[in-house]
């Protein structure tokens, strides 16, 4: 029998490692705080994750992740994003690999909008990052740090730094973030420009000192589409779009797929596209600025198909005197639900830049976002006092006040709070049941449900009783709210709206600002409740009333059940084939003979020792 146990023993420690070797080697680490991957593949991982793993997640991921997850129907040209341009990092950094730690940063950041100028170089015919030519008449090292000049200006730019370090650093980011917690849809736009002379017996010299060489495709691509091949698995193309749309038309329709069906431009929802079609990011060129010759770039078959163009994809992209004006018209208070409908069904990805000259401010951004644009960071240093900063950073370093940020990493990590049509800046709050700790033994406090105030969402009381946003079920950017009735978050039933309205809340920031315009002209008293609670599970915010549940939970599948019992099943056959096999053994002939021995011992005794009666 102590050998059974051995045995038994052993056979659960073999079962153990054979069947968790595959759950020890999964592709996604489901630890939230640092998750990466370890496959090439563009899949994004269909695991559910373990919430309660993110309880101590940072109030931006929380806010980044829920803004996310509530845009999910919403078409991807209306999706509110942020970003950089990484002329405000080689403004600082040089054209140089230096440059890439700061990038790999900023997309840590949660920036998801990356604005690259490329320069087509006509001696050479190809794309470089330099907005100089280097002479071909010295010869350098791939790490070469030269100073080149160009039409008056003097660039620092590494001779073996190119597009191809760039597209590396963007395709590392998308991989090891390519999870259900952390996907994000991200938007690559491309700024072309020319490196161009005019050809004349003035400019023979300039032909031959920048004449191409063998080391000439060293620095760069001869097209646009070898230039973003590196990140092909995850491109969104215009041949993607063009199936969706196909599609589309003979498929069943939700009410938002009604609604922006009238668009003049359609394109597929948040949702499917990081979802179904697995796709991470879209490639736009907002500014074609090259110069018409006969050495201008042709562009190819293959690039329109893989990137967008003014002409395949609208999108608008505005300097900072333009948003404010676009702001003006957007949030007047005299807007009906038609002005709204128009700007969520006939325009499309709409970008503000700022630059050196006027620089974004920490109120600017907020007023950008919440009117529907999407800020993209160009200016190569800002302004951020030292209030503001400590507001929203971690870091142990502070600047003076009205200091300037050389560094553009500091800036963007300060103005992150900004960048959300959604949260007000330092929300949601988090791991508080009670404002200021305040707990009163006769009265029910949750801070677990959040409410429109006037700088955006916030966490409140799901117990106190505020008036409540509806919203017309085929028409999203039109609102109700009854100034007569209040209610508790837990109180708000289908019957708390008018007919063809339900509770709701905004998916997007043009809804935003018509919910805005509504309590405004209703007179309504913020806060006012919007669908929105983290009642199930702490920071997973989620819409359909308190019961809804957080769509991160860790959940178990019919396969995965399987999974779980196989080890201890097949161990549980292995324990009753080896009591079968000892039984069996056990009847071998020596028991045998023992036992009819003592047999018949007993029964020769009981005969000689016979009594009658019962013995006393």
């Amino acid at each position: 029998m102590f050998n059974l146990i051995k045995i038994f023993f052993l056979v659960s420690l073999l079962s153990k490692w054979v069947f968790c070797d595959e759950s020890n080697n999964s592709n996604y680490n489901t630890n939230t705080s640092n998750t990466t991957s370890n496959t090439t593949s563009s899949s994004i991982s269909a695991s559910t994750i373990n919430i309660t793993e993110s309880i101590n997640t940072d109030v931006i991921n929380v806010a980044v992740r829920t803004q996310r997850d509530v845009s999910k129907p919403i078409p991807i040209d209306q999706v509110g994003v942020a970003g950089i341009s990484l002329n405000s990092v080689f403004d600082n950094q040089g054209y140089t690999a230096d440059s890439l730690a700061e990038l790999t940063n900023l997309l840590q950041l949660g920036t998801q909008v990356v604005l690259l100028t490329l320069y087509w170089n006509e001696f050479t015919s190809v794309w470089q990052l330099c907005p100089a030519p280097f002479p071909q008449n010295v010869t350098y090292y791939l790490n070469s740090l030269v100073n080149v000049t160009w039409n008056n200006n003097t660039y620092l730019c590494e001779y073996g730094f190119t597009t191809n370090d760039i597209m590396d650093t963007i395709f590392e980011y998308l991989q090891s973030s390519n999870t259900v917690f952390n996907v994000y849809f991200m938007h690559l736009l491309l700024n072309l420009k020319s490196i161009h002379y005019e050809k004349s017996n003035k400019t023979i010299d300039l032909e031959n000192i920048y004449a191409p060489n063998s080391r000439t495709n060293i620095i760069g691509n001869t097209t646009l589409y070898d230039t973003v091949a590196p990140l092909s698995p995850y491109i969104f193309t215009p041949d993607v779009l063009e199936s969706y749309q196909n599609s589309e038309a003979n498929s069943t329709q939700s009410n938002y797929q009604q609604f922006y069906a009238q668009s003049n431009y359609t394109f597929p929802s948040l949702d499917s596209v990081l979802f179904l079609e697995v796709k991470r990011l879209l490639v736009n060129v907002v500014n074609n600025d090259l110069v018409d010759s006969r050495r201008v770039y042709s562009i190819t078959l293959r690039d329109r198909s893989n990137i967008f163009f003014n002409n395949t994809m609208p999108s608008t992209t505005l300097d900072t005197a333009e948003a404010d004006a676009f702001c003006d018209r957007v949030l007047n208070s005299a807007n009906d639900i038609e002005t709204f409908n128009n700007l969520s069904l006939y325009t499309h990805f709409r970008y503000v830049t700022d630059n050196n000259k006027k620089r974004f401010t920490m109120k600017g951004v907020r007023r950008y976002v919440k009117c529907g644009l999407s800020p993209v960071f160009n200016a190569s240093s800002y302004q951020v006092t030292n209030d503001s900063f400590a507001q929203t950073s971690n870091q142990s370093y502070y600047p003076t006040a009205n200091e300037s940020l050389l560094d553009v990493e500091v800036a963007f990590e300060a103005f992150i709070p900004y960048n959300f049509w959604s949260f007000a800046p330092g929300q949601p709050i988090m791991n508080e049941t009670t404002r200021g700790n305040v707990l009163s033994s006769d009265a029910n406090v949750a801070y677990k449900c959040v409410a429109m105030n006037p700088d955006g969402w916030t966490v409140e009381d799901c117990y106190t009783e505020y008036q409540y946003a509806c919203k017309n079920i085929t028409s999203p950017n039109d609102w109700f709210i009854s100034t007569r009735s209040r209610r508790s978050y837990f109180d708000i039933d289908n019957d708390a709206c008018p007919d063809g309205y339900n509770f709701s809340l905004p998916r997007l920031s043009i809804e935003m600002a018509a919910l805005y315009n509504v309590i405004k002209k209703e007179n309504a008293e913020y806060p006012v409740w919007i669908d929105l609670n983290d009642i199930t599970i702490s920071t997973c915010f989620v819409s359909g009333g308190p019961y809804a549940q957080c769509p991160y939970q860790k959940t178990v599948t019919t396969k995965k059940f399987i999974r779980m019992i196989a080890p201890s099943s097949i161990v549980a056959l292995v324990i009753l084939f080896l009591i079968f096999l000892e039984n069996l053994f056990r009847k071998n002939q020596l028991q045998t003979n023992r036992k009819k021995y003592w047999k018949k011992v007993l029964s020769e005794h009981y005969a000689k020792h016979e009594q009658e009666g019962v013995p006393s």
